[in-house]
């Protein structure tokens, strides 16, 4: 999940804390300006309006990567009639994405290759990158707790501490949840969209709050106090490259190819080639290559590493890339997007963020975090299993066939370190950096919600003055790993 979105009067990214504990801060002492929290990806749920059946016709997927020739290789899924009443079984409302209805299939299915996964098959969007297939499904509210169970007894914790920090809890601003000027809203949009279409659902909210959203115009910005983003992926994402190549199961689930528990690899996969969100999040800029090995720097910032070709360099390569392998048409639209002459490049922040401050919280050191895809031409894992024993090999399992692979790095675990920081002057004071706390960590961590307080009352305009507990981008020791 990428968190996106405090701020005062209109929104952006997510919310930040910070040191000092305060004993109580009564509402008397707030400004009348809104805050508006903005989820992450799969941090809205998905609900329907109404109770539906859905035939799915069954199918077939293949691993060649594991073996071409062996049982190990396929899986076929048989016909199945999905009922969808999530309302029935979930305290918490009609969620497709994601309460217990879902994870029952998920987990009841493990034994059938998980063609349980195939429940979320109502989440497509088409070709368009514009449509739901399945209309009756929509935004629902902002995940604050995830009930895993028909009873609520088992219960995975979204963003409720966070919630809880900013209403009820008497250290924290207390301000009331969905109501009033001086109000915590939540904001609940369908995060398979692309980015345009996300800031102007924000926008008929209350007035947008993503970068996106006051680098769109005057009129817009005008409306936004200030910015607090947590784990914000301004410079890109490599994440949803990995997930349209080799899928991925969103942390529910387990396994290698046909043999997984819970949301399978190749689920994820399927649902993300119509997803805007999957083609918006990427690298945006020839910012992200501006300091590579090729450029006389010190990392490889090629994100998509294919042998099959010349090595992609450029913003424009790595997009032409997606437009002959996936997706050509919303690919384009990201493309112009992040071309438009008019607007910087979303993790520009060179040039400051004009009247608008923008505090960014992120987290680093969490070296499994996905920085490239590798794409190669290769022989499956059987066929090289075995050639390593001695032993024979059938001749279709030396089949060469195209396999993929993840680099890994620096980063918080979802977001690579120079994703999360962007391209920064020598007088940024707005970053706020912590150790190895995860992604998700980040919007439990008590001391990012005291960061936010203290923020939110202007009792802290820069990470200077927290700097026993946050560093900054320019500390001794605070650099990539390789």
């Amino acid at each position: 999940m990428k968190h996106e979105g405090a701020l005062d009067r209109n929104p952006d990214t997510a919310l930040p804390g910070t040191p000092t504990p305060k004993k109580e801060a009564p509402l008397a002492i707030q400004p009348d300006i809104p805050i508006i929290f903005v989820p992450g990806t799969s941090g809205t749920s998905l609900d329907t309006s109404n109770s539906f059946n859905h035939e799915f016709t069954g199918d077939r997927h293949t691993f060649p990567e594991i073996c071409l020739t062996c049982s190990l290789g396929s899986s076929t899924h048989g016909d199945e009639v999905f009922q969808y009443n999530p309302a029935g079984s979930d305290p918490a409302g009609p969620r497709i994405w994601i309460g217990p209805e879902a994870v029952g299939h998920l987990l009841a299915e493990a034994v059938n290759a998980n063609r349980g996964s195939h429940y979320f098959d109502v989440l497509q969007f088409d070709g368009s990158g514009q449509n739901t297939l399945f209309p009756q499904i929509g935004a629902g509210t902002v995940l604050q707790k995830v009930n895993l169970d028909p009873a609520g007894i088992i219960t995975h914790g979204v963003y409720d501490s966070l919630v809880n920090f900013l209403t009820i809890d008497i250290t924290g601003p207390r301000r009331p949840l969905n109501n009033g000027s001086n109000g915590l809203y939540l904001f609940a949009y369908d995060w398979r969209g692309d980015l345009p279409d996300q800031a102007q659902q924000l926008g008929l909210f209350v007035g947008p709050v993503a970068r996106a959203y006051y680098l769109s115009s005057p009129a817009n910005a005008a409306k936004v106090d200030q910015v607090i983003s947590l784990a914000g992926g301004f410079g890109g994402i490599i994440l949803p490259i990995k997930i349209l190549t080799m899928g991925d199961n969103w942390t529910l689930g387990f396994g290698s190819g046909p043999i997984s528990v819970g949301f399978a690899d190749w689920e994820g996969q399927a649902l993300a080639q119509n997803w805007g969100t999957a083609y918006f999040q990427i690298p945006n800029s020839d910012l992200w290559f501006s300091d590579d090995t090729h450029n006389g720097g010190t990392f490889n910032r090629a994100y998509i590493r294919d042998d099959r070709q010349a090595p992609i360099l450029t913003h424009s390569a790595s997009m032409a890339w997606l437009q002959l392998y996936y997706n050509t048409l919303i690919t384009n639209s990201a493309e112009t997007f992040f071309t438009n002459p008019l607007l910087p490049a979303m993790g520009d922040f060179r040039g400051g963020t004009g009247n608008i401050p923008h505090h960014r919280i992120i987290s680093k050191g969490i070296t499994n975090t996905v920085l490239a895809v590798h794409i190669s031409i290769g022989t499956s894992d059987e066929c090289q299993f075995l050639t390593q024993l001695g032993l024979p090999v059938d001749p279709a399992e030396s089949t060469p066939i195209v396999r993929y692979d993840v680099v890994t790095g620096d980063g918080d675990g979802t977001v690579p370190y120079h994703g999360l920081l962007g391209s920064i002057a020598a007088s940024e004071d707005r970053v706020y950096i912590l150790d190895n706390v995860d992604h998700v960590g980040l919007t439990a961590n008590a001391d990012v919600h005291t960061l936010i307080q203290h923020l939110l009352d202007g009792t802290v305009t820069s990470q200077t003055q927290v700097s026993a507990t946050f560093h900054s981008p320019f500390d001794a020791g605070v650099h990539e790993l390789p």
